[in-house]
């Protein structure tokens, strides 16, 4: 099974250049709702490690410790040991929808859902205690029922670009008015 850094590393490596940089907060988040929507979607865990309530909301130790000397800083590639290869097909698919979901938003918006009332963290953090664990049947509950994560589906894609127009054999743009009936 991957460990909660490949699956961090796998986020990093996808965001890497993106406008809203991976920092230690982010990864944090992503990993925590790739976790949240593993489990919803397939009842398994992506990575075995505990995610925890600290302060600043659902934490990975692991993940804490090999990035905290970045902190608020950049991470800009993948750190360690990786390699793709510890994913099956279907958990690669399952976090590219993660990331089709949530790297839309930024890294103040995935604190303050990770925040919100009712959701995991909120349900078990209590103030200036440590090590409080986020039950895994709590993130699977609150995933199925308040983040459901959607399957992207290429065909669809295709079928939505073609209503914004293509490019010709030639390069010029055909917009959806200049088709021909």
């Amino acid at each position: 099974m991957a460990s909660a850094m490949d699956v961090a590393n796998f986020f990093i490596d996808v965001f890497k250049g993106t406008d809203d940089p991976m920092t230690m907060l982010r990864v944090m988040k992503i990993a925590y709702n790739a976790q949240g929507c593993s489990l919803a979607r397939t009842g398994e865990p992506l990575f075995e490690e505990e995610i925890e309530a600290w302060k600043h909301g659902p934490v990975v130790p692991s993940i804490y410790r090999s990035l905290g000397r970045h902190k608020d800083g950049k991470i800009k590639r993948p750190l360690g040991k990786y390699s793709k290869d510890v994913f099956t097909r279907g958990q690669i698919d399952l976090m590219i929808d993660v990331a089709v979901k949530y790297g839309k938003y930024t890294t103040g918006t995935l604190v303050n859902m990770c925040h919100a009332p009712e959701s995991p963290w909120s349900k078990v953090y209590v103030q200036n205690r440590r090590n409080i664990k986020i039950p895994k049947e709590l993130i699977r509950e609150h995933f199925s029922v308040n983040e459901p994560l959607d399957v992207f589906d290429a065909e669809q894609a295709i079928k939505n670009m073609k209503l914004l127009g293509y490019r010709d054999p030639e390069g010029n743009t055909v917009l959806p008015n200049d088709f021909d009936d």
